[in-house]
């Protein structure tokens, strides 16, 4: 797969979940707490065309009136400066404005790209916020499905990869208020699960519930809400539970309540291991 075409599915995402995600990070990440906001055009012309990833007029609460300017970014692109530069000049003249400006880098790479402009009569800067820094349960705490897949590009500490991976899963399983949005949300993790080489762990908990997705009668959907986490087939979640089990990062009282099982349930298929 070519990298253009990665970059094309990351940005389809973030177009999908904008306007949620935006308001996680300006509140969450960000600090700025918002008291009202406006979106505003993101299309701007001179000599060149120049199109903002997310442009908002917001007031802050102390009374602060500026424009915010986002910008999603995959690869570590050095000549980044130049083009935020661009992007505050076009700006600052449309709207007469002050202008805060963010680079949002969502690879786990270490960014190089240069932040600031010290030249002769020239001194400029944008902010570059590294999306794999962010705690991820900043995210994995949202009542928004659209929010918590951003949670697998988040920094998950001292959890282990797998368990954060499973607590994302069921978090996405809790939120999703219908079967179609829950699909689609389990596509966006696993594309983004790709930008932190996850997609092992992704495929493993995705497959465990995958069986239950595929019929209408699978889930069970009450006043727009998922009811129960994985409904039938006992058979499908012995061989979920069996591969976890075997991997040994999620414990019994994890097992039990992410399948909807007992915990005596799940210690019996733990002694077959040792059989």
């Amino acid at each position: 797969m070519s990298s253009k075409k990665e970059g094309n599915q990351y940005d389809k995402i973030f177009k999908e979940n904008l306007e949620s995600v935006t308001l996680a990070l300006i509140e969450k990440v960000l600090q700025i707490q918002v008291a009202s906001y406006e979106k505003m055009p993101q299309e701007l012309q001179r000599t060149v065309e120049r199109r903002p990833d997310q442009l908002l007029k917001i007031t802050d609460k102390q009374g602060y009136t500026f424009l915010l300017q986002l910008e999603f970014q995959l690869v570590d692109e050095a000549a980044m400066v130049y083009r935020m530069l661009e992007y505050r000049g076009m700006l600052s003249r449309k709207y007469e404005l002050p202008v805060k400006q963010y680079v949002i880098f969502l690879s786990d790479q270490q960014p190089k790209m240069p932040t600031h402009i010290e030249e002769p009569d020239l001194s400029y800067a944008f902010r570059l916020v590294q999306f794999s820094t962010i705690d991820y349960k900043l995210f994995l705490s949202s009542e928004k499905g659209d929010e918590v897949v951003f949670a697998i590009l988040g920094k998950f500490g001292d959890t282990h990869p797998e368990e954060a991976v499973a607590l994302i899963v069921e978090r996405i399983n809790q939120t999703s208020t219908s079967k179609s949005e829950l699909q689609r949300h389990l596509q966006q993790l696993r594309i983004l699960a790709n930008l932190r080489k996850l997609t092992p762990f992704i495929e493993i908990m995705i497959d465990s519930i995958t069986p239950y997705i595929k019929k209408d009668d699978d889930f069970l959907f009450r006043e727009g809400k998922l009811e129960g986490k994985l409904e039938g087939k006992l058979e499908g979640k012995r061989e979920a539970i069996l591969k976890l089990l075997k991997d040994g990062v999620l414990t019994t009282p994890q097992l039990a309540s992410y399948f909807d099982v007992t915990e005596e349930f799940v210690e019996e298929l733990r002694k077959t291991l040792t059989k």
